[in-house]
């Protein structure tokens, strides 16, 4: 019982810098700036996690949208494993305010090395794009960001979609 209010209190906006990591987060993906997206996504699982724990994508996934959670306005605003298109994104996160959706595909890496991951990235992002993962969100929101994040244990490399399409130009 007393770990479970440890965990609770940790994990929630109560803890100031928790709370604030939570916020930087979601304003960095809806800006779609991917260096800051993984700049605070590693220094999260630096501080939080054991690497005991990085096993599995599904760790990952909850990580994430436990972290993101805290920060939505209502429970519309976070979708985790929802069909659209042709299969089924990993999380969503809206923002009806600003029209703006963010679309996350998470994988995990066996390979410490950034230009395997980054790699990897690309490939999480043309998952996304081959499946059609957005078409439940064209209709409704004006901007649709797509992340493809790659975790290897205590961290991660992140890309969004513009940054593919750039580089393949």
């Amino acid at each position: 019982m007393l770990f479970r209010e440890e965990v609770k209190t940790l994990f929630s906006e109560n803890n100031p810098e928790w709370g604030r990591r939570s916020r930087d987060l979601r304003e960095s993906l809806f800006d779609g700036n991917a260096t800051r997206v993984s700049a605070i996504i590693n220094k999260m699982l630096q501080s939080f996690i054991s690497v005991r724990d990085t096993g599995k994508e599904d760790f990952y996934h909850g990580f994430i949208t436990g972290v993101l959670g805290i920060t939505a306005g209502s429970p519309k605003e976070l979708k985790s494993n929802r069909e659209s298109g042709n299969g089924y994104f990993d999380l969503a996160i809206m923002n009806n305010s600003i029209s703006a959706a963010v679309i996350m595909e998470f994988k995990i890496s066996g390979n410490s090395k950034a230009s395997v991951r980054k790699k990897e990235c690309a490939e999480a992002l043309d998952q996304i794009e081959r499946n059609n993962y957005d078409q439940e969100f064209q209709d409704d929101f004006d901007s649709i960001r797509k992340f493809g994040i790659v975790f290897f244990k205590k961290t991660c490399a992140v890309m969004e979609k513009s940054q593919l399409d750039q580089a393949s130009e």
